[in-house]
């Protein structure tokens, strides 16, 4: 009997492996954020913070162990690892600039995007099953004290201040969301002047504001204007990195002063206006898998094109993380009905 699958492109990019880290010799690096989205190669590595765990140094030092114990046979290239359009969006930006990208990882530090690592699953944003972001409350820690932590754990090869002060003349292009800039912060202000005025940053309006007064002027002024231009729609989670390939793609902004760059996307978002979004209704989670189900074969199970339908056509509100769990619970439901019937 077949089985139903998920209608999924996927696109490997492989990259040469570089056995150590070595000065960019580019006018333009990229850096982006890892994804909660991740390829399963082997064991996904857990961070476990134990209810007596009274040291951040010793849990980054005890999952620097964890991470070194993985077999080469479980690694993979950290461009291939992450999923999402985010990820997409950087490395088509790379691509496009010849440029080198990095991916700063609440797991590993900044990584390379040819560097191998497992699969993971360590992130500081907060939720109530999240280990670390339970452990920083309860120690009264930042995201940018695990920051810390993490770097001297794995070395300061992996710090966003050693691949900045080491890039000498190169414009650095950080498109990070605000989660990703509050646990930057200890490498953002050691910044010395002249290594500020290199950095490009691309976030959200909110992101801006996690920024120290002396660094916000360095956030190219991106707003949700920026979702009418249609091939540039898309998500919170990815608006950073729709920026970047706006800001590179459109305005050549890598190429501008700091402060010409800055007036470029000021006259960009003053000819465009917001879209008014429809009315959307909200609905359980089975009315969901229900709708899910009943559309599944006419749209040959594709992700994105049953969010669409809920979105544009049923005009349901269902976030994109909690789509992911609804799809998979329709894709069993559905297999477990042929199972029965057949």
């Amino acid at each position: 009997m077949r089985k139903y699958r998920c209608a999924l492109s996927t696109q490997f990019c492989k990259f040469p492996l570089i056995g150590s880290r070595m000065n960019p010799v580019h006018d333009v690096i990229v850096i982006t954020s890892c994804t909660s989205r991740k390829k399963k190669v082997g064991t996904v590595l857990q961070l476990e913070t134990a209810h007596d765990t009274d040291s951040l140094s010793n849990l980054a030092h005890q999952w620097w162990q964890k991470v070194q114990a993985i077999p080469e046979s479980d690694l993979l290239a950290a461009s291939d690892l992450y999923a999402g359009r985010s990820i997409s969006e950087a490395k088509q930006t790379a691509s496009t600039l010849s440029s080198p990208l990095y991916i700063v990882s609440a797991g590993h530090g900044v990584l390379r995007a040819d560097e191998l690592v497992p699969a993971y699953d360590v992130t500081v944003s907060p939720a109530p099953d999240n280990k670390l972001h339970c452990c920083l409350l309860r120690l009264g820690k930042s995201p940018a004290d695990w920051w810390q932590a993490l770097i001297e754990a794995f070395g300061p090869q992996r710090s966003l201040a050693e691949l900045i002060t080491g890039s000498t003349h190169a414009i650095v292009l950080l498109a990070v969301p605000s989660v990703y800039l509050r646990l930057l912060e200890p490498d953002l202000v050691c910044l010395s002047d002249t290594d500020i005025q290199r950095l490009r940053v691309l976030t959200s309006c909110h992101g801006a504001t996690r920024l120290a007064p002396r660094l916000q002027h360095l956030v190219m002024p991106y707003d949700e204007r920026l979702e009418g231009l249609p091939t540039y729609a898309g998500t919170r989670s990815d608006f950073p990195q729709r920026a970047l390939r706006h800001f590179t793609t459109v305005l050549q902004g890598h190429e501008l002063s700091l402060e010409s760059a800055r007036e470029q996307v000021l006259q960009a978002m003053s000819a465009l206006r917001k879209p008014v979004l429809p009315d959307r209704q909200r609905k359980t989670d089975d009315d969901i898998v229900s709708l899910l189900c009943q559309n599944w074969e006419r749209l040959q199970g594709s992700s994105t094109a049953l969010l669409r339908y809920l979105r544009d056509d049923a005009l349901i509100a269902c976030e994109q993380s909690r789509f992911r769990t609804l799809h998979r619970r329709a894709l069993s439901e559905l297999n477990k009905d042929l199972d029965h019937h057949g």
